[in-house]
């Protein structure tokens, strides 16, 4: 009688918390906060679509495994009216949502291999999108927005760049 008691208590605890600790639930967690962050270098427009907007870099950051790597990049709106962002979706993969950003990709710098976004193993992008609870798919004037991407990137590459669809690459970021 006292397992029944304190078996609902645990399962609920379980299924509240599940979505924060799975593969597919990082697409949950929120976008990075814009305040406070380093900026490791910043791109212009390259196309029509995103000329209201500049994109920026903030860290790229290695694991303890040591071939992961956390990309932490926004997109601010420097222009003088509201601008949608919903377009850096790619299709060089087949992942399951295709709502994610998973068109943002990083070379190495030696420009030797391009690296796409991690997918779980429900083939869903290991990066923020349509889906994370903190997207803004309208930005109004000078705001700015954080995201992130997963990649899995050679222990022995110590800077990449950074091309999101629609701007110029953000060369030359250190692997922190």
């Amino acid at each position: 009688m006292m397992n029944r008691k304190l078996r609902a208590p645990g399962l609920c605890a379980i299924i509240a918390i599940l979505p924060f600790v799975t593969a597919s639930g990082a697409l949950a967690a929120p976008a990075p906060k814009t305040e406070n962050l380093d900026s490791l270098g910043n791109a212009e427009s390259n196309e029509e679509i995103s000329s209201d907007f500049l994109a920026e870099a903030h860290s790229a950051e290695r694991s303890g495994a040591g071939n992961l790597i956390s990309v932490t990049w926004s997109v601010e709106n420097i222009g003088d009216r509201d601008a949608g962002f919903d377009w850096p979706q790619g299709n060089s993969y087949m992942y399951s949502n295709v709502t994610s950003y998973s068109g943002v990709t990083i070379t190495s710098s030696t420009k030797s291999k391009r690296f796409h976004p991690l997918m779980d193993s429900d083939g869903d992008c290991l990066c923020s999108g349509n889906t994370s609870m903190d997207v803004k798919n309208i930005l109004r004037p000078g705001e700015k927005v954080a995201y992130w991407s997963m990649y899995s990137v050679p222990e022995d590459v110590d800077s990449i760049d950074l091309e999101i669809p629609g701007f110029e690459p953000i060369e030359d970021i250190p692997i922190s």
